[in-house]
């Protein structure tokens, strides 16, 4: 039997429903993006760093000893408990340059006297 082409309409269709269905199933919640990198980011407030920073928040239960994550949509019915961690992406070319000149702790200090 010979399959007859889908038409743009159905693939945006479908591609729709695909959407809805991973939004509907995820398990973490991007809570803040700081894109470090973009041209117009000033980094003399970072005192030269720069990276991508995303803050990924997470639920879970605790089931029979077991660490479950849990739905996003699922997160109030269930109580979940939470936590929200950074991770950050920089390039491997700076890697080096960060670790070796303190950069990263420069970066620190600015952001702790920043917020103070």
């Amino acid at each position: 039997a010979e399959v007859a082409p889908r038409g743009e309409e159905e693939d945006e269709v479908l591609l729709m429903q695909s959407e809805e269905h991973r939004e509907d199933e995820r398990i973490l919640r991007i809570t803040e993006i700081k894109n470090r990198f973009d041209d117009s980011y000033d980094d003399g407030k970072s005192g030269g760093y720069r990276d991508l920073s995303l803050n990924i928040e997470v639920g879970w239960t605790m089931r029979e000893g077991m660490v479950s994550f849990e739905r996003v949509r699922d997160w109030d019915d269930l109580q979940v408990q939470r936590h929200i961690c950074e991770i950050q992406v920089r390039l491997r070319s700076q890697h080096h340059e960060i670790a070796s000149n303190g950069l990263h702790s420069r970066y620190v200090e600015l952001r702790n006297t920043n917020n103070s």
